[in-house]
């Protein structure tokens, strides 16, 4: 039903739809909040992602 809208939509509609709902998918997760607060938290930079890699994950 949404499909054919969703496909017409400029790519940027499209992330932004994309990032509307992960934070959906999110919002209700209890543990989410703490999940998130450990990894902005982490010092080791063997953890940590550059922005191309970031970019590549949200771009397949």
């Amino acid at each position: 039903m949404f499909k054919g809208k969703v496909e017409a939509l400029p790519v940027d509609e499209r992330r932004r739809l994309a990032a509307l709902l992960v934070s959906l998918r999110h919002k209700d997760s209890v543990d989410y909040p703490a999940r998130m607060a450990r990894k902005i938290d982490d010092d080791l930079p063997e953890n940590w992602v550059t922005l191309e890699e970031m970019d590549r994950r949200l771009t397949t």
